[in-house]
């Protein structure tokens, strides 16, 4: 047999104390319950969590509960993945199983997936596939299997049989007891056993057994050994200590993630890691979920009793460390102490002399600790009538801000060297010295509490005075010889050609205290203030230094990313250090702050994993792809932006804006992830999300269709129609009018006309019969010009008011009007309304035959009174769900036809049962019929009435109607003469 090696990667007794933030979620947090079965992630970038009251999604800011399913067994356990890289989880007993695919989740019927029970040799198997920091086996069994790809391995209290496809099984091991079982874990199809006891390692590959016989933190009796098949971690605790394991090439090894203490105190149901976004999830049996933000930042303490850990001034004293003005030397996982000192003098300034040693200032004297001595000695340097305020180094030379007795005025002290004999220059201010920072060899700026100084040492003399206005903090040079500034809450500025530059703030404002900058190797700014450490890319600054309308985008650390504590601290010389091996050290509030830029992560979601395909309108979820339609009586909508992001929101700048509405502007998303549409106009608008995808400064876009549906009054065509319809009526009153006039004018002239001229008198009479008829015509449309005017009023009203509930108001007085001047075409008016009918089927059966004697019961006295039979003898089992107002109304005009053109003589109506579900009705009568030209006519128009236009012919508008009708139930008509006279019509209904 082939050996098989591990070689393991073994760290140091004593790790880092890396920074991480904690944070617990229970059911007061909005989890159903407390105890957290399983934790996943789907390929989307969303966390998945099984629980005992449903299955969660969690998006780094909210938790989605599905628990609405067809069943009481919520209690969900452990997750697995599927070929398509979905995901598919059980309830207890594997009495259901949910699929979670495209972001949600839905229940699997029965019988579409094979359960984790198995069973073999008349023994049932459980599978195995994710161990429990708890030990709990399943009670119910007492045997196993694991499923690899390259075979499957039941285990039982005896031996372990591998079972490979299309393969007889064979025993590979005999005396295996279970509990060897509970450390087991997986890596590319090779299962590990370690063996505790007798400190080695059984490995199963391919369906051989190899050993290890090496100790390792693997098989160390104080391990505990967690592996999810599902996601393919694997994570081992000791000593309180989490390491993640993983194989490359065969070979073993194991990355520190972070120390938990006391973790193996803790009921953990699972763990999972998320590289990504640099998180570690436990799952709880009783506290609920715990996330742990893991970070490259180290914030080191002292750690002394009743002393504070804040910190200002430092300078680098090896290639890792810094010291400070106390004293202490401060690395990232410890702090040594150099020498004793005690302060209470609060001036923040360190510099090293030209010897290295340390100088500062104490009572009012600057203070020498000789590096000859390890620091251990030391002593003082004072000025005649001078109290010492701070110590600057520049260049070659040395800087000393001192103030008379009176404070009165400051005097900057330029020393030639580091015994402060006699000053070379002397500089006097009026206001105190914060800073100071050489320009080249003979120039320096001088920031103080009222602006910033430009002198000349070689002339001796004060230059230029600018920045008036501004409390100045510090003054930095960057790599490219660029200058630039901090104050005291008033922002942090740009220094060109002694000109200032606003730079912008962070949408919070914190920069306006920003403190230190620092540029890494990148081209990105670290700048310290009173509220994270926020970055920046430099090259974004100088674009907004030469255009103004260009943006700036900063992300912002805080405690959440690993810090202890937000606040950093100022106002000092130094208050930030690069040291040799590339580390940032910035002082806070907590201690100094060391990381490494290059290893300290920014974080932006993708641009393919933001999904918006929610909406929320009062009680009701809406789901929808591309388009999100909303009824235009809507209050408002929540419109979900659904992205995995597990970090501060705030560092994305994700915005919205609504295009096509009057008050287009991009507007900001707040921490809940929601863009809120209030009550806006029908229309179609487009909702444009953007986000910060990268720290270079790229947004990232994406786009949806909301389309706000209108009612029919509130449409442009129906507004239109109604003002065309007035202006219409007003000229046809208008010309009937000026006819009127014109008729009586000439009925007046035939009037005066000679009496002895008979014939023409007998014509005028017959003309004056006709335009008799014409004048009550023409008297009806007098009447009608006063509510004609009204409607014409109500119509420009209508059109002028964008009122939902005066529009209604004004449609309703409209449609009282024009009923009362169209009284005589209500009739029209309801078939009218059939033609806008949506449902042409019922959703119950309607009996052909109580229709055709609704119909006979009605024409029955008419048909009596023409001496003509009418007969239904429809089949009384023949059923139909055309629309019973659609059927009624076709069957209404075909019969009024048939009795109006009938007299002595007979009309049946008759159905009979087609083949393929088809049903023929037919009315036939035996009255005076149709000529030949109008059977064709109407023939016609049933085959070609939906692809030409026709002027129709005066035969009759009910069977036009009729044809419509029969067209929008997806039926068909055909006209026949009857023999020896008359009319047959057939109606074919389709089932």
């Amino acid at each position: 047999m082939n050996l098989f090696y591990i070689i393991f990667i073994f760290f140091p007794l004593f790790f880092s104390a890396q920074g991480y933030a904690s944070r617990w979620y229970n059911m007061d947090q909005g989890l159903p319950q407390n105890s957290i079965k399983d934790i996943v992630k789907d390929k989307y970038g969303f966390i998945w969590l099984s629980t005992d009251g449903g299955i969660l999604r969690y998006d780094g800011n909210n938790f989605l509960l599905y628990n609405n399913f067809k069943t009481s067994n919520l209690s969900f356990g452990n997750f697995l993945g599927t070929k398509s890289k979905d995901l598919i989880c059980f309830n207890n007993n594997d009495e259901n199983c949910v699929l979670i695919s495209d972001r949600t989740v839905k229940m699997l019927p029965n019988g579409k997936i094979s359960k984790t029970y198995s069973m073999g040799n008349n023994v049932q198997y459980k599978r195995y596939y994710k161990s429990s920091f708890i030990n709990n086996f399943f009670p119910e069994t007492n045997c196993y299997y694991i499923i690899s790809n390259s075979g499957t391995y039941f285990f039982n209290n005896h031996h372990i049989i591998y079972k490979k496809e299309k393969k007889p099984e064979r025993k590979i091991l005999s005396a295996f007891l279970m509990k060897g079982l509970r450390n087991a874990f997986e890596h590319e199809n090779i299962i590990f056993l370690p063996d505790q006891k007798n400190r080695k390692t059984i490995i199963l590959k391919d369906g051989t057994v190899s050993y290890d016989s090496k100790p390792s933190i693997y098989n160390d009796p104080e391990s505990k050994i967690y592996w999810h098949q599902g996601t393919g971690q694997v994570f081992v605790i000791n000593s309180g200590n989490i390491y993640q394991s993983k194989i490359s090439n065969g070979i073993l090894t194991l990355t520190f993630l972070m120390q938990y203490k006391k973790i193996e105190k803790e009921l953990l149901y699972c763990m999972f890691y998320d590289e990504e976004s640099n998180k570690l999830y436990l799952g709880n049996v009783l506290k609920g979920l715990e996330i742990i933000n893991l970070s490259n930042f180290y914030t080191s303490q002292k750690n002394i009793p009743f002393s504070g850990e804040f910190v200002y001034e430092a300078l680098p004293f090896t290639c890792n460390s810094v010291i400070s003005k106390q004293g202490f030397e401060y690395y990232k996982d410890k702090v040594n102490k150099i020498y004793s000192a005690d302060f209470n003098y609060d001036r923040r300034y360190l510099v090293y002399d030209n010897s290295r040693n340390l100088l500062y200032v104490e009572f009012n004297k600057i203070h020498r600790r000789y590096r000859s001595s390890n620091y251990q000695t030391y002593d003082s340097i004072s000025f005649l009538r001078k109290n010492v305020e701070g110590i600057f180094k520049i260049n070659n030379n040395f800087a000393v801000n001192m103030a008379d007795s009176r404070y009165e005025y400051y005097y900057l002290n330029i020393f030639a060297d580091d015994q402060f004999k006699k000053a070379k220059n002397i500089f006097r201010f009026k206001t105190n010295i914060n800073f100071v920072k050489e320009l080249n060899k003979d120039s320096v700026y001088v920031g103080t509490t009222h602006g910033i100084y430009l002198l000349s040492i070689s002339e001796n003399k004060i230059l230029k005075h600018f920045a008036k206005d501004l409390p100045i903090k510090e003054i930095q040079q960057t790599k490219d010889g660029n200058f630039w500034f901090t104050t005291h809450n008033r922002g942090f500025y740009f220094l060109k050609n002694d000109s200032v530059i606003r730079m912008p703030e962070d949408k919070n404002g914190y920069l306006s205290s920003a403190h230190h900058i620092l540029e890494d190797h990148y081209g990105f700014f670290w700048i310290s203030s009173n509220n994270g450490l926020f970055k920046t890319l430099k090259k974004s600054l100088l674009e907004y230094a030469k255009n103004k309308k260009t943006k700036v985008t900063w992300y912002r650390y805080t405690k959440e990313d690993g810090l202890l504590n937000n606040e950093f601290n100022g106002s000092a010389n130094p208050s930030g250090n690069i040291l040799e091996n590339e580390e940032f050290v910035f002082p806070s509030m907590e201690g100094f702050v060391f990381f490494k830029p290059g290893e300290t992560r920014v974080y932006y979601p993708k641009k393919n994993q933001l999904f918006i395909e929610r909406a929320q309108v009062g009680k009701e979820t809406i789901n929808f792809t591309d388009t999100l339609y909303l009824k235009s009586d809507y209050k408002n909508a929540e419109i979900f932006l659904d992205f995995p992001y597990y970090h501060n929101i705030e560092n994305i700048y994700i915005e919205a804006r609504l295009e096509g509405s009057p008050n287009s502007k991009w507007e900001k998303i707040k921490n809940d992830r929601k863009f809120i549409l209030n009550n806006i106009e029908s229309g179609n608008y487009t909702l444009n999300i953007r986000f910060l995808g990268t720290e270079n400064g790229q947004f990232s876009h994406k786009q949806i269709a909301i389309n706000i549906i209108p009612f029919f009054y509130q449409t442009l065509w129906f507004k239109s129609f109604l003002i065309i319809l007035g202006i219409l009526l007003v000229v046809l009153i208008i010309h009937a009018r000026t006819n009127l006039l014109r008729r009586m004018v000439k009925t007046l002239k035939h009037t005066l006309n000679s009496k002895d001229q008979e014939l023409e008198i007998t014509a005028n009479k017959l003309k004056n019969e006709t335009e008799y008829q014409q004048k009550i015509m023409e008297s009806i449309s007098h009447d009608m010009t006063t509510p004609i005017r009204f409607l014409v009023s109500i119509s420009q009203r209508l059109n002028s008011t964008k009122d939902n509930e005066l529009q209604k108001k004004y449609f309703d007085e409209i449609y009282h009007t024009s009923e009362q001047l169209f009284k005589f075409t209500l009739d029209l008016k309801e078939y009218t309304n059939l033609f806008k009918e949506e449902n042409i089927f019922d959703h119950a059966e309607n009996r052909i035959h109580d229709l055709a004697e609704s119909k006979k019961l009605l024409f029955d006295q008419i048909a009596l009174a023409n001496n003509t039979t009418l007969s239904n003898l429809c089949d009384s089992h023949v059923t139909t769900k055309v629309n019973h107002n659609i059927l009624s109304a076709i069957l209404h005009n075909l019969i009024d036809n048939a009795v109006k053109n009938t007299q002595n003589g007979t009309i049946l109506i008759k159905t009979e049962q087609k083949e393929e579900q088809q049903t023929e009705i037919t009315i036939s009568d035996t009255g005076k019929g149709m000529s030949q030209d109008q059977l064709e006519y109407y023939s016609f128009v049933f085959e070609n009435i939906e692809r030409e236009s026709f002027v129709f012919k005066n035969y009759g508008l009910g069977l036009h109607m009729v044809i419509q009708l029969t067209k929008k139930i997806n039926a068909q008509i055909t006209f026949h003469k009857n023999t020896p006279q008359g009319t047959i019509v057939k109606i074919i209904l389709k089932n």
